[in-house]
Order: structure tokens, then sequence, then C-alpha cells
């Protein structure tokens, strides 16, 4: 089993190490968590190191993702033009919002049935672009647009082909780690229990507000890691402030 250390010592050392690789992460908050902001930066420090970044889109246009990326410190755009950050964009595919941007790849003339076949020939395409020996890290966001914008039962086949994907040719050559985000507020709970069941490593973020303000827990309940212990940690995110209106 290798283990991709994240470069953030804390996460590492809750995770039993690190990121397993070929292994799979799910990051989940409720809808007040800025927990989704862990996976861009889980992704903006591999990249420093090397790695070359997958983003699987599901939830928005491109230029709304891109505002995302740009809160943990990604610039869409130079990374894609530099070859180091490609996106997948399925809701562009699907609400037909073209790019001509070569990091943006896309599923031309979206429909459910056929849209599989050709997801698993874009996979293949972009395994053409990126080195073999190079550290390729896939965010699907999100796993709630999936559910939204495409309906459960597709989201199921996206998710299963992917992972399917990943252990055959020619993307069973690369080294990789995949890391999922979800709001568990957007999606029923069998959803997220089944999301739990098919990771490997869980991190889980839930908010409450305090007489001190916003905070979060921070739980680590899963990891296949030998040494894992499970265990949580608490957050501040916020602190009260008044304000004068009337």
């Amino acid at each position: 089993m290798k283990v991709v250390k994240t470069g953030w010592e804390d996460i590492d050392e809750a995770l039993g190490g690190g990121i397993i690789e070929r292994g799979s992460l799910l990051i989940a908050y409720d809808k007040r968590s800025l927990g989704w902001i862990l996976g861009l930066k889980i992704l903006k420090t591999l990249m420093e190191k090397g790695a070359i970044g997958v983003i699987l889109n599901t939830a928005m246009p491109v230029s709304k993702l891109e505002l995302r990326t740009r809160c943990a410190g990604l610039d869409l755009h130079k990374l894609g033009e530099e070859g180091k950050l490609y996106v997948v964009d399925l809701f562009g595919s699907k609400y037909e919002v073209p790019s001509k941007k070569p990091y943006i790849l896309q599923i031309p003339e979206w429909s459910d049935e056929t849209a599989i076949a050709k997801l698993i020939d874009l996979y293949n395409e972009l395994s053409s672009k990126i080195p073999k020996d190079v550290l390729v890290v896939a965010l699907l966001a999100t796993i709630e647009g999936t559910y939204y914008e495409f309906g459960e039962d597709m989201m199921h086949k996206l998710i299963r082909v992917s992972i399917a994907a990943l252990e055959k040719e020619p993307l069973n050559a690369f080294r990789f780690i995949t890391v999922s985000l979800v709001n568990m507020s957007a999606v029923p709970e069998h959803i997220t229990a089944w999301l739990f069941t098919l990771s490997d490593q869980v991190i889980e973020f839930v908010s409450h507000i305090s007489p001190s303000g916003l905070e979060e827990t921070i739980l680590v309940p899963k990891s296949v890691i030998p040494e894992f212990m499970p265990r949580h940690y608490k957050i501040r995110v916020s602190k009260e402030h008044f304000i004068k209106l009337f």
C-alpha cells in the first residue's frame, strides 16, 4: 500500500499517514460547512508537488467552478494552459455550454443513452495527454451536483464506470488518487451511507452554531491504512459580530 502525503501534516496524521495511492477519499460536509475547500486545498498542495489535476465537473458552469478554485488559490485557466489541470465538464456537456479550451473536455451531443460510452472514450483521450509517471489527483465536484443534474441512477452509473475505468487499460497504468466532495445536507442519507461504504478514507465536517460563533467538528471515521485510529477535531470558523441596521 502506497501512501501520498498531502503536505498538510494534521490531515496526513488523521488519515493514518496520508491519502492512499489508487484509493478514494470522501470529504463530506453539511450546508454551512467550509469542508469543500479542503478538497481544493489538497488538490492545490499536491499539484504544487508536481501532480496533474483532473476535476470532474458536474454541478455548475466552468466560470462558477473557477470562482471556487480561486478560494483555494488555484488559477484554473492558468494551470490548464500549462497542462497541469484538466476539467471533464459534464455540466457543460449536458447543457451545451461549449468551450474551445483544450483543457476543458466535454461529451458532444449529450444524451443519457450514450453518455457512459462517450465518457469512457473521453477518459481514454485524457490518458493520452498525461505522463504515466506523474501522480494524478481526480476531484469529483460534486456528488450532489451529479445527483441533481443527472439523477440518482445516472449518478450511480457515472461513479461506478469511473471506478471501473481506473482498473482497466489504459488508466490502470497511472498513479492516481480520487477525492470526492458531497454536501450531506443535499442528498438522501442512503446515498451518503453508500459513499461511506465505497470510500477507502472519509473526512466528515459537521457545523454547528454556538454562543461563540460558527464551529465545525472534523471527524475522521474511516481509513483502511493499518495504523489508522479514528479521531476528531474542533475548529472555530467565525466569531460573533453585531450589525446596526436600524
